[in-house]
């Protein structure tokens, strides 16, 4: 019996502590779970309010009418939803042979004619004599609704007020203009645009030159933090690296507004001190910290033995860090690198405050730009929900999914060619 005590204890031990790690465990399952169904719920919301612009269909709306060969049909060709609701309102008059007039705010289309008069066919050039109205395709039919008719609207236009109304009808975005289009005009009465090949050269442009700064400042304080900086220095150092990525984005915006925009223009000549130059140097102010840090927890990583070989063939510090270290540490510096892409290419209020929010191409470095994430923070609050101007910039979302995908991937296929080519 007392040999059974030990054994009995040691169980009881084993199980309330099972019984203590079980919760653990499921909450910490929990936790996992839900992060990643989260992620996936991000996606699918932006994904669920991007689709619906990709098709449609035309709004339609038809004019019959009284008299013979007179009947209208109106077809809205213009890409969107600024037709649904749109009334078309007919209206008798003496004055003239035809008046067109439209009122974009109000959403009306006034047609005012002579009776017996004004013929079907007048309508039609008055339409397509029009700005809004080249915008509506406009064809005659039968009064029956019989096909081949050979009606050519001379027919006049009976004394009667009537009006038709367009009803809820999407057509489908036209990617082809949306990615090489350089016109970016949302809020047009006429025709809004919506063409993003600017604003995508925007952000990229700006990354780029963020990148080209970032990195070797970036690399470079990591290997003199990690190498080169000890005691009191380096303690301070990792403080004040820590401090920099703590500043919010819109006190870096504010920075960049506000000095470094005035400084620019004293210094260049520019005329405008928000432009690619000082999103530039701004983005790349904020991507250091964690270039720095991720960079020097990297150069850690490598196992003291590996500098203690180097030294003792001779080698140099210098000679250790890029023959040893940068080849040892390479995975880690390259996440480094690419965790600062990505905090550059999603930054949105820096960016908004400091390139001057113009949309074109960039052609020098003193040229205002516009990048695609300042596009949705500027005008998504503006948008009426479920509109295709609202839909347009969700999947200008989806476009910033897929530049983060091709880059994470192509990080990844480099990573893995090295692996590669050692094992060979």
């Amino acid at each position: 019996m007392a040999q059974d005590r030990p054994k009995n204890t040691s169980l009881r031990r084993l199980i309330s502590h099972r019984l203590l790690e079980l919760p653990i465990e499921g909450a910490i399952l929990l936790c996992g779970w839900s992060s990643i169904l989260f992620v996936f719920a991000i996606f699918f919301f932006v994904f669920r309010e991007a689709v619906p612009v990709l098709w449609g269909d035309a709004a339609v709306a038809e004019a019959k009418f009284p008299g013979p060969d007179n009947d209208l049909v109106f077809r809205a060709r213009q890409s969107g939803t600024q037709w649904n609701g749109t009334e078309i309102f007919f209206r008798a008059t003496d004055a003239g042979p035809i008046a067109f007039h439209h009122d974009a705010k109000e959403r009306t289309v006034s047609v005012e004619y002579v009776p017996d008069v004004t013929t079907a066919r007048q309508v039609i050039d008055a339409l397509n004599q029009d700005p809004l109205g080249k915008q509506i395709s406009a064809a005659l039919t039968a009064a029956d609704g019989s096909k081949g008719s050979g009606n050519n609207g001379s027919g006049t236009i009976d004394a009667e007020d009537a009006f038709v109304e367009f009803g809820d009808g999407r057509s489908s975005l036209d990617l082809v203009e949306f990615f090489t289009s350089m016109n970016w005009r949302p809020a047009s009465t006429i025709r809004p645009q919506y063409g993003t090949l600017a604003l995508l050269v925007g952000s990229l442009s700006v990354t780029g030159l963020a990148m080209l700064l970032a990195v070797p400042f970036g690399l470079g304080a990591a290997v003199f933090v990690s190498e080169f900086c000890t005691g009191k220095t380096k303690e301070i150092l990792k403080i004040v690296i820590e401090l920099l990525s703590a500043i919010p984005s819109v006190v870096w915006g504010f920075i960049g507004l506000v000095v470094l925009g005035p400084f620019l223009m004293a210094t260049t000549g520019a005329t405008v001190g928000v432009n690619l130059l000082n999103g530039g140097i701004i983005l790349a102010l904020m991507s250091v910290p964690i270039m720095v840090s991720v960079g020097e927890d990297a150069l850690k990583a490598v196992p003291d033995s590996y500098r203690e070989a180097a030294l003792s063939l001779g080698a140099t510090r210098w000679e250790i860090v890029y023959r040893v270290l940068f080849p040892a540490a390479k995975n880690g510096l390259l996440a480094a690198v690419l965790l600062g892409v990505g905090r550059a290419i999603g930054e949105t209020m820096a960016v908004l405050m400091a390139t001057g929010h113009s949309v074109q191409i960039p052609h020098s470095l003193l040229d205002p730009i516009r990048t695609l994430t300042a596009s949705i923070a500027a005008e998504l609050g503006e948008t009426v929900q479920g509109d295709e101007h609202y839909r347009v910039l969700f999947l200008i979302g989806v476009v910033l999914f897929v530049v983060t995908f091709i880059v994470n991937l192509t990080a990844d296929l480099v990573i893995k060619g090295i692996r590669s080519d050692k094992r060979a």
